[in-house]
């Protein structure tokens, strides 16, 4: 094998293993669910180009975002979002986590008031 062709082989390896290492990533975050009860100090929407992304603060200084998901088949995220209220409790389905390097967050699924 000549120089060129192992530094083909190379890339290519690479470019292969930063594809499955993003669609790992995403199948782990789509899977990875919990629920906590959290009361909302504050929502706001991060707007980058077309795209907008719904956010709310927990009074213990979590931030959560309310966004569709396709693998959970959620698609009502400005619904969910309008019907939570500051300072109001809930208890909350999450799916994900926060990652702060990718701007990652745990997505609200659910919602239930606690009383």
């Amino acid at each position: 094998m000549n120089k060129k062709g192992f530094w083909i082989g190379v890339i290519v390896v690479m470019i292969v293993l930063l594809a499955v290492s993003v669609v790992a990533y995403n199948v782990a975050y789509a899977f990875t669910s919990g629920t906590e009860v959290i009361t909302v100090n504050e929502k706001w929407s991060k707007v980058k180009g077309d795209d907008a992304k719904y956010l709310v603060s927990s009074e213990d200084g979590q931030v959560f975002q309310v966004t569709d998901s396709w693998i959970k088949l959620r698609f009502d995220s400005s619904n969910l979002y309008a019907n939570l209220d500051e300072g109001e409790t809930y208890n909350v389905k999450t799916q994900g986590w926060r990652f702060a390097f990718l701007s990652d967050y745990k997505n609200i699924l659910e919602i239930e008031s606690v009383d």
